[in-house]
């Protein structure tokens, strides 16, 4: 009996830490991709500030019309509005995950504890022999 219960906990055991691996194995795989998401942004603030400081039109030869530098000066604005969001986004992707997968591993997924109640239906004591059927 006490064998056999044993048992069945260590197996129970053995798919919850099954269960949290695949947990952990998820969230790694989503904080990778935002940190490459967030990498990627970076790379682009660094293009998109050196659009705005050394590659600025009108510096070495004639200033283009106005119209041209409005449309140039308005897509480089917008481009870093998305940058900023999208550096946002990967930033706070990576954090939601780790704190989603914390919250699985202590929540969702927990060791199977045995109640007091368990125990004492799974061991025998003195008096267990008069329990017992006899046929």
């Amino acid at each position: 009996r006490w064998g056999r219960f044993n048992t069945c906990y260590s197996m129970a055991m053995a798919q919850t830490s099954q269960y949290r691996e695949d947990i952990e194995d998820l969230t790694e795989l989503t904080v990778t991709k935002a940190d490459t998401y967030h990498t990627v942004g970076t790379i682009c603030f660094v293009l998109n500030f050196q659009l705005i400081m050394a590659g600025r039109l009108g510096v070495h030869g004639p200033s283009p019309p106005g119209w041209l530098m409005g449309l140039y000066w308005t897509n480089i604005c917008t481009a870093l509005m998305f940058l900023v969001t999208f550096t946002w986004m990967a930033m706070h992707a990576g954090a939601r995950a780790t704190a989603g997968a914390a919250y699985l591993r202590t929540r969702s997924v927990r060791l199977p504890i045995p109640t007091p109640q368990m125990l004492d239906q799974a061991r025998k004591t003195g008096n267990s022999f008069e329990k017992e059927r006899i046929a």
